[in-house]
C-alpha cells in the first residue's frame, strides 16, 4: 500500500516539475532533505510525533527547508507529505520520483555490481554498450559487490546480465553436473 501511496506522489510531484523540467533538481533537493532528516532523530521526532502542533511542525519543516535552498515546489510539495502525514515515505516517494522522471524522459536504470575500482572511461564504455543494448539513455547505479571475484553484473528491471567470474564458474558447474546425470 504504501508503494502505491509513495508512486501517486511522486508523479504528482513530477508532474509539477514537468512544467519547469528542473527534475535534477528537485531530485538533489528532495535527497538533501532526506539527509538531514535521516540523520537527525531529533528531527524525525519533531516531524512524526502528535505532541509536536502541526503549525510547529511546519514552522520547523520551513526553518530547514530555508536553510537548504530549497525551490518553492520543493518546500510546497514536502510540506504537503508533512500535513497528511506522509513524510516517514519520504524514502519510498523518492524512488518512486527518480523512477518516474526516468521513465518521461527515456533513461533505463542499469544497476551494476562490480567488484573494484571502476575508471570514467570504463564507465563510459559500459553505459555506451547499455545504449546500444536497449535504444535508451542509460543512468548507472553502481554498487560494490566484495563477493565478485571478477567481471560485472548488471541488473536492467527484473533482468539480470551476468559477466561476472563467479557466474561464468556457477555456469560452468551447472553444465558439469548436467552432463553427469
Amino acid at each position: 500500500m504504501s508503494l502505491a501511496i509513495a508512486d501517486r506522489y511522486a508523479r504528482a510531484l513530477a508532474d509539477v516539475v514537468s512544467r519547469t523540467g528542473r527534475y535534477a533538481e528537485t531530485l538533489g533537493e528532495l535527497e538533501d532533505f532526506h539527509a538531514a532528516y535521516a540523520e537527525s532523530a531529533d528531527l524525525r521526532e519533531a516531524l512524526e510525533t502528535p505532541a509536536v502542533s502541526p503549525g510547529d511542525k511546519q514552522k520547523i519543516l520551513r526553518a530547514i527547508l530555508v536553510r537548504l535552498g530549497t525551490s518553492e515546489a520543493t518546500s510546497n510539495f514536502l510540506h504537503i507529505l508533512l500535513s497528511h502525514y506522509r513524510i516517514r515515505l519520504l524514502e519510498t516517494i523518492i524512488a518512486a520520483f527518480r523512477k518516474v522522471v526516468q521513465q518521461r524522459l527515456g533513461i533505463v536504470a542499469v544497476k551494476l555490481y562490480h567488484p573494484g575500482e571502476i575508471s570514467p572511461e570504463e564507465r563510459q564504455a559500459i553505459a555506451d554498450r547499455f545504449e546500444e543494448l536497449t535504444g535508451k539513455k542509460v543512468s548507472l547505479e553502481l554498487h560494490r559487490d566484495e563477493t565478485l571475484i571478477g567481471g560485472l553484473l548488471a541488473q536492467i528491471g527484473s533482468i539480470t546480465y551476468d559477466g561476472s567470474v563467479k557466474g561464468s564458474l556457477e555456469r560452468l558447474r551447472a553444465r558439469f553436473t548436467a552432463g553427469r546425470a
